[in-house]
């Protein structure tokens, strides 16, 4: 099946409450992608919003860029497998996305990129335990929790 064909029957079951889509992928940012036309939020994961800074030593970085540089590198070109089961409230479907058997959601959080979202799920708790224990990305430097960043700078955010 074509991406085109995929994208098609996955617009056509919109009003479903479950559906599963692959094709290739771009990174929307650190937490979001899109295939075809459709835009993807991965589900139990935050990562740092394009806008957002963080501090390593006093200086800043931009973690947010960062963030969605991680997500594009582990997408690459191949194709991914995202399974849905309900839409956020801008209509983006919360997923899960794979490529092959990796699951993405949680490379990222392991990459020490994106936090286990538990206002959502504790499905990437552990995950989150090891980039921290590690030092690995944001954890080797001071850092606002996406969640907070963005209720920080509400009127300047973007949506989520």
């Amino acid at each position: 099946m074509n991406l085109r064909i995929a994208t098609l029957l996955f617009v056509s079951s919109a009003a479903a409450s479950a559906g599963e889509l692959s094709g290739r992928a771009e990174a929307i940012d650190g937490d979001s992608l899109r295939i075809g036309e459709l835009e993807i939020r991965l589900q139990g994961i935050d990562a740092p919003e394009g806008r957002q800074t963080c501090t390593i030593d006093g200086r800043e970085w931009s973690c947010g860029r960062a963030a969605t540089r991680a997500l594009a590198e582990i997408l690459g070109k191949a194709a991914v497998r995202c399974t849905w089961s309900e839409r956020d409230g801008y209509e983006r479907a919360l997923a899960t996305c794979f490529k092959g058997r990796t699951n993405i959601n949680g490379k990222l959080v392991a990459r020490g990129m994106a936090l286990a979202y538990r206002k959502y799920s504790d499905r990437y708790a552990s995950q989150e335990a090891h980039a921290r224990s590690q030092g690995i990305d944001l954890w080797r430097s001071d850092f606002a929790a996406p969640w907070a960043w963005r209720r920080a700078n509400r009127s300047t955010s973007t949506r989520r």
